[in-house]
């Protein structure tokens, strides 16, 4: 069995002496620069090169195997190629090595048959011989605070600062770049790093290994993640909750949001809603900070270390409206969250101005210079609503800048606020020093500050609520059609129109006299999920002699009626496996509109009816609910039922669950009523 994986960890992050098997003289081999980068970096544990042919390399004792080790080694970097390898993990195992680096490339990603059997031999090689694996195809690990550097990267090579920053990323050759980026950064924020970890393939150890010994592991305080996917969403969720409880933010780059997959998918909603938008929606939900920039992930990072979350919202001005207005267009842009002022800050702040409005970003040059109007930045800052506090400004004369810097000061040290001052044109270091002496960090790119501070503001995960799983039946091999998915649904709370499945004309007229006109008559074809394209759908029927002659051009024997059902709004709901995310919903416009607009809502499964409510009052479908022009209010809370008891099907169904479709549902004075369904069971 292997090694329990924190253990195997702890290990791997704190080795009482390292090996590199392969090591060289060659000073542009990775058997030579991991050598030389653990030294170099001041690892004061054991530290073997293994090596047949060598003595030493560059003073650093080598070995012809590990038993000529004169201690026990915890972690082995195997800097070989790939087939060699694979054979030497099982070496390292029975040596009584925790884990080992795999850095060589030729396994999975190369996507050939011997490839792809590698990785496969290395995974039964860590579950027989109870060793575990970093990688493959990855350039190591970094422990700032030990210190240790095992790895190849130019930043392996580099003595790093020690912080709370630990990065787990499926990128290792980034490493560099974020490392660099976090050393860039204001110095007031005191950004370093705790650990670092490259997963490479994750034929073992995966980056959820790598986040849950974050976790635990005392030094670090933030938690940033470059991701590529995830294999299991459910997991995620829990350890974010297990990150919250511990007071260690976690933010995410998701690179890799291609929707290219989903388009050839059989089911409306997951050619809708692919795996980018499921894995923002899986990242809201578990409280993890989002950003699109390496350089946004850095500077979040190192924000959230600095100061911690700060939900709420931010509260800006500037020093000329143009750059008022620049800071509203790009929150707007990037989704950070303006505060709306509440009517006492934006009386008292109006008592102030010489000419034009309030507002929030704030311009300060409607209030004739800072000797006149110290006290507004304080009013803004000290608004229930504000949380953070930025001020984009120029370089200014001392006789402008020194009252503004004051000013300044006086609201962050009362406020505690975090208070940041972007500078997209520069300014002298005897400025920036000012302000960083009143506890206010200088940038100079708006975007990237913006992207930090929409980190700051991240709400906090919620809760995993209980769903019981209800019994559900057995599921085909092939799509339900639409009747059988229209029963399904209703056994767990789906509201459905009424469904009578015919198989002549005959029936079929008898059928509309029953459910009385105007009808609705489909054809029902096996494994046809789009019935409108074939000219399978007749609505508007209104007689039998209009139902006697749709049932003849469908062309198939068998075919559904249904009453027409009235409403002023189609919508589309359903659910979709989004790969490494799990069972998601989403809900927005449908009808002719679903894959035109593609603006649907996205969470991940389960939610509870709070939050699926706060998700829902975003986009096209919130704000038609929420006009004035829309007479049905209480079809709101018919969705939000009729999208509960779908997320209670998918619990049900569970694994054997890849998609459902109910496009549409008719919202109006009778609800929301699903007219057409289709369930697809998982390959």
């Amino acid at each position: 069995m292997p090694v329990a994986t924190q253990d195997a960890l702890h290990a791997l992050f704190h080795p009482r002496a390292v090996a590199v098997i392969g090591a060289s003289d060659d000073t542009t081999k990775h058997g030579y620069i991991v050598l030389t980068n653990v030294r170099n970096t001041g690892f004061n544990g054991g530290l073997y090169g293994i090596s047949r042919r060598l003595k030493e390399v560059e003073g650093i004792v080598c070995l012809p195997d590990l038993a000529a080790a004169p201690e026990p080694i915890d972690v082995a970097f195997l800097a070989i190629p790939a087939e060699a390898a694979v054979q030497a993990v099982r070496y390292c195992a029975r040596a009584g090595l925790k884990a080992v680096i795999v850095g060589s490339a030729g396994y999975a990603e190369s996507l050939d048959a011997g490839g792809v059997e590698r990785q496969r031999e290395l995974q039964r090689i860590a579950s027989e011989e109870g060793i575990r694996i970093v990688g493959p195809n990855c350039n190591g690990i970094y422990n700032a605070h030990l210190p240790l550097s095992v790895g190849f990267n130019t930043s392996h090579a580099k003595r790093q600062a020690a912080g709370g920053i630990s990065i787990f990323s499926h990128s290792g050759a980034l490493f560099d770049a974020m490392a660099g980026r976090l050393a860039m950064l204001p110095p007031g924020l005191g950004a370093g790093l705790s650990l670092f970890a490259s997963a490479g393939n994750e034929a073992d150890l995966s980056v959820l290994d790598y986040l849950e010994y974050g976790i635990g592991h005392a030094p670090t305080r933030v938690i940033a993640l470059l991701i590529d996917s995830l294999e299991d969403g459910a997991r995620f969720r829990r350890l974010a909750l297990a990150a919250h409880a511990a007071g260690k933010p976690v933010v995410a780059l998701k690179i890799g949001g291609s929707e290219a997959g989903a388009a050839a998918a059989v089911a409306h909603s997951s050619r809708l809603a692919g795996d980018d938008a499921a894995y923002h929606a899986l990242f809201a939900a578990s409280g993890v900070a989002t950003v699109k920039t390496l350089e946004g992930l850095m500077t979040a990072a190192a924000l959230l270390d600095r100061y911690g979350r700060c939900p709420g919202a931010l509260g800006a001005l500037s020093t000329s409206g143009a750059g008022a207005s620049l800071i509203a267009d790009r929150c707007e842009a990037l989704g950070v969250k303006l505060a709306v002022l509440t009517a006492e800050t934006h009386a008292a702040i109006d008592t102030q101005k010489m000419f034009s409005r309030i507002g929030n970003p704030l311009d300060m040059g409607i209030f004739g210079g800072m000797r006149r109007s110290a006290e507004v930045p304080s009013l803004l800052m000290n608004d229930p609503g504000v949380s953070v506090g930025l001020a984009l400004v120029h370089s200014m004369n001392p006789w402008q800048g020194d009252p503004y810097r004051a000013a300044m000061g006086r609201v962050r040290e009362a406020s505690k606020k975090p208070l940041l001052v972007v500078t997209p044109g520069g300014m002298p270091e005897a400025e920036r020093q000012s302000y960083r002496a009143r506890g206010i960090d200088v940038f100079t790119e708006t975007d990237i500050l913006l992207e930090g501070i929409g980190a700051l503001l991240t709400a906090p995960p919620v809760c995993m609520p209980a769903v019981a799983e209800a019994p559900a039946p057995a599921l085909p091999a092939r799509p339900l059609s639409e009747p059988e998915s229209l029963r399904l649904l209703a056994k767990f709370g789906v509201r459905t129109v009424p469904t009578i499945l015919c198989d002549s004309a005959a029936d079929a007229v008898a059928a509309a006299t029953r459910l009385g006109y105007p009808v609705v008559l489909k054809g029902v074809v096996a494994d046809v999920a789009h019935k409108s394209e074939l000219g399978l759908v007749h609505v508007g029927l209104r007689n039998p002699d209009s139902v006697a002659a749709a049932y003849r051009d469908v062309g198939c024997p068998t075919v559904v009626v249904q009453p027409m059902i009235a409403g002023d709004l189609e919508v589309i709901a359903g659910v979709l496996r989004a790969e490494g995310v799990g069972l998601v919903l989403i809900a927005g416009l449908g009808g002719i509109f679903a894959e035109a607009l593609r603006d649907v809502t996205t969470v991940p499964i389960p939610v509870s009816r709070p939050f699926l409510e706060s998700r829902l009052g975003t986009g096209s479908l919130a704000r038609v609910l929420a006009s004035k022009r829309w007479k049905h209010p209480g079809a709101h809370e018919a969705l939000i039922d009729l999208l509960m008891s779908l997320q209670e099907a998918a619990v049900a169904l569970g694994d054997r669950l890849e998609a459902i479709d109910i496009n549409p549902v008719i919202l109006g004075a009778a609800g929301a009523i699903a007219v057409d369904a289709l369930v697809v069971p998982r390959p």
